[in-house]
Parts: C-alpha cells; sequence; structure tokens
C-alpha cells in the first residue's frame, strides 16, 4: 500500500504542473520538487518490507525501515507540508479553484507541520491521539479538494479575475 502511495504521490506533480506554471513557473516547479523529495523520504518504508519478502537479511531490513521511522517519516511529513503550501498558495493566487479550499489548507498546513516537528524531534508518537488531531484539519481539506477537482474540476479564469464558476 506504501508503494502504492508512494506512485501516486509522484504522479500528481507532473500532472498538475502544466497548469500551475501558468500562474508561476518558479512555484509550479518548488512544488514538483517538494513532493519528489517526500516521495524520496517514503521509498525506505516500501524498500524494506519489500527486502524481507525477497529475504534480505534481517538486519539489513530492520536499518532500512527504522531509518524511515527515524527520520523519513516526519522527514516526508515536512515536505508534505511544503508542497501543499506551495500548491494552495499557488491556488489561492490564481483562483483555480474557491478561495477558501485554498486558504482553509494554507491555515491546516501549520498544525500539520507543528506535528512533524513534534514527530521529527520525538516530543510526540506518529500515531498517537494527539498527532490525528493536528493533521485532521488538513487531511479533511485534502478530501474536500479531491472531491472539488473531481465534481467540478479547475476553473476558467482570467488574468486577476479569482474563481470564475465552470
Amino acid at each position: 500500500m506504501v508503494l502504492i502511495m508512494a506512485v501516486a504521490i509522484a504522479m500528481i506533480p507532473p500532472v498538475l504542473f502544466p497548469i500551475l506554471k501558468e500562474h508561476n513557473e518558479a512555484l509550479a516547479l518548488g512544488y514538483v520538487v517538494a513532493r519528489t523529495l517526500e516521495v524520496v523520504l517514503v521509498l525506505p518504508a516500501t524498500v524494506g518490507p519489500l527486502m524481507s519478502l525477497s529475504g534480505a537479511p534481517d538486519d539489513i531490513v530492520r536499518i532500512v525501515t527504522g531509518t524511515y521511522d527515524v527520520w523519513g517519516h516526519p522527514g516526508s511529513m515536512v515536505f508534505f507540508c511544503l508542497g501543499a503550501a506551495i500548491l494552495n498558495v499557488l491556488l489561492f493566487r490564481s483562483g483555480l479553484v474557491p478561495r477558501w479550499i485554498s486558504g482553509w489548507a494554507l491555515i491546516g498546513v501549520l498544525p500539520y507541520l507543528a506535528d512533524a516537528g513534534l514527530v521529527m524531534f520525538g516530543a510526540l508518537a506518529p500515531f498517537s491521539a494527539i498527532h490525528s488531531v493536528l493533521v485532521i484539519p488538513l487531511a479533511l481539506n485534502e478530501m474536500v479538494l479531491a472531491g472539488w477537482l473531481l465534481t467540478r474540476g479547475f476553473a476558467v479564469t482570467t488574468a486577476g479575475a479569482g474563481y470564475k464558476r465552470r
């Protein structure tokens, strides 16, 4: 499942880049880089179990998966937050989706980023109740954004006009 997630994460930026670059190419490229780094940090979580299945020595599998547990998970959360912030700044400025959706994400990224820092420095367990509370606002926003894009798509805008309903 993590491998499928990593592939999905890796495919989102190239699909969005042609649309986003029309509004700010530097930020669109930053979005691609942030999401790519997120995937790179998630890879040990996918490689470790696959190595185990292939008969790799348990010590090596523990090192690979332990590496992910120590810095891969919180590091990928930081780059996810960076990517989400860049994407939603672009969406907010361009008016490709209603500004309340991208504004909500920009607010929701703050507790998520705080959670990433707390997990990274060992002040919070990755799957604690507090973790759930901190990530829920952005997680819900991601689902609302996905639902909006699936049902309505991006808005057709004119420069500076903001969101235009299709």
